[in-house]
């Protein structure tokens, strides 16, 4: 076993093999979940631009009306870093690492009235306290909760409007581009991805440029529109003083076994007492690392920076399941293939609850990482069956469905009709253009919120490069990791 640690040397013994390079480039197609262009625009009175480039002018418009909040009260109590995490990852001590705060997320309730009254919401609006921390609050009678902040009085906040919030996507991360390059020179694996040496580059910038990260739960409020709940866009949120908020989503968060060795770490865990990553060698060795994948960089990150989360927040982890999620194998049809199931739940139960309480939240990126519009009738039935047992009881009710392949589904198809009956209120593509709807929008699938996330991964820094898409977020030919890829970027 060994720690992973800053100017940490590794020697691997690697076998490589012409059948572990096939099953790497036939998974490249599956990681792209991403369009390559923008999505044309049409004005319409409720879109929200999110820091938008400089494709014209975009009109904006506030939310409907919310509907008046219970007397429940909380207790006062466009992408991007640096080289490396070695000044905010521990050494081989890793008991000096210091620890966060955050409140134990609250149970959902399993009791779902048909006829729930309006005004029974409880209050999510920000309350002055001694700290500035937030906290899920449950609606009465529903399983959705409200995301509940209580802000510091002693620093000073502004009303940062919606439309200049951020949305970054990523993939898991390139944590070995050596193993990935030794089996492939000209590996495409990672075009869709990023090294942790450019996640870490994106987080420095950004930081520099004054972002803040956010809970995207943040952004919304919850309430009742013919007789339904919805979610409905905030007019604007409140964020300290000269900080302007972001979002920041992974997808895919499962590590399956055809990645193990190709480059990836093998699941995410909880390390004496931290969040870490957990890889296994070709010749026996174990690492657990607080530097290698977006969990533990963020993390440290943010021990390093506290001022860089906002109330604690973390990142969007949107799990497919078919594979299990977070690298453990929780799926039902794991158990023919000899392994202990119950105990693989068990053991994720355990590091998603230690997430939870670190400020990451989930989201479905669906179950067995279909296209939904290729989905109708019995087919549409086994995937949302399959997500309501193999996945939600691990991880809880979510309002948020990431597309696969950032592929929407229209407001009037069978799909969208079964999103919303499942509780999926707000839901998000991709795009180099980060754009939030709220209400109809012409040839969107809006749910109650549709959005658009900004891709950063190899693809699309060198596809965008010249094009001062990046430059809202940080200059790519410095985030580029030259190192890492085959594949090089120079100005």
């Amino acid at each position: 076993m060994r720690i992973s640690g800053s100017g940490f040397k590794r020697k691997l013994t690697i076998a490589v093999s012409a059948l572990l390079a096939a099953v790497m480039l036939a998974g490249c197609t599956a990681i792209g979940d991403t369009a390559d262009t923008p999505t044309p625009w049409k004005n319409d009175d409720n879109v929200l631009v999110v820091t938008p480039d400089n494709g014209g002018d975009r009109p904006t418009a506030a939310p409907t009306e919310a509907v008046t909040a219970c007397q429940t009260e909380v207790p006062t109590d466009e992408i991007a870093p640096t080289d490396n995490v070695s000044s905010s990852t521990p050494e081989e001590k890793t008991t000096d690492v210091p620890k966060t705060d955050a409140p134990t997320e609250k149970p959902t309730a399993t009791v779902k009235p048909t006829d729930v009254p309006a005004g029974n919401i409880p209050d999510n609006t920000p309350k002055y306290g001694d700290s500035e921390f937030a906290q899920m609050v449950q609606i009465p009678g529903r399983e959705e909760e409200v995301y509940c902040v209580t802000l510091d009085k002693n620093k000073e906040y502004w009303d940062c409007p919606v439309s200049k919030l951020g949305h970054i996507f990523v993939h898991n991360l390139v944590a070995f581009p050596e193993l990935d390059l030794a089996i492939n020179p000209n590996s495409s694996w990672h075009d869709w991805n990023n090294t942790t040496v450019e996640y870490v580059r994106l987080l420095e910038s950004i930081y520099e440029k004054g972002y803040v990260l956010i809970d995207a739960n943040y952004i919304f409020d919850y309430q009742y529109r013919d007789g339904k709940l919805i979610a409905n866009l905030k007019k604007s949120v409140k964020l300290p003083k000269g900080k302007i908020g972001v979002v920041i989503s992974c997808d895919n968060v499962c590590f399956p076994e055809n990645e193990h060795g190709t480059g990836r770490i093998d699941k995410i865990v909880v390390y004496n007492g931290h969040i870490a990553s957990y890889t296994y060698f070709d010749n026996g060795t174990e690492e657990y690392s607080y530097e290698r994948d977006v969990c533990d960089i963020t993390e440290q990150f943010c021990l390093k920076h506290p001022d860089f989360s906002f109330a604690g927040a973390r990142l969007l982890l949107a799990c497919s399941g078919n594979a299990g999620i977070l690298g453990y194998r929780t799926d039902s049809s794991y158990a023919s293939k000899g392994y202990d199931v119950e105990k693989e739940r068990a053991e994720c139960r355990e590091v998603i609850k230690y997430l939870k309480e670190h400020g990451f939240y989930f989201g479905c990126h669906s179950y067995a990482h279909l296209d939904l519009n290729s989905l109708t009738g019995s087919k549409l039935d086994k995937e949302f069956n399959s997500w309501n047992t193999q996945v939600k009881p691990l991880i809880g009710y979510t309002p948020f469905y990431v597309y696969p392949f950032g592929n929407w589904v229209e407001s009037d198809t069978e799909q969208y009709q079964r999103l919303v009956s499942e509780g999926f209120h707000v839901m998000y593509g991709t795009s180099m253009n980060e754009i939030l709807v709220n209400g109809t929008y012409q040839h969107r699938d809006v749910g109650n919120i549709y959005g658009e996330r900004f891709i950063y991964c190899g693809k699309t820094m060198i596809a965008y490069a010249k094009k001062g898409v990046f430059d809202k977020y940080g200059d790519v030919y410095e985030l580029y990791d030259n190192e890492g890829r085959y594949i090089k970027l120079y100005r």
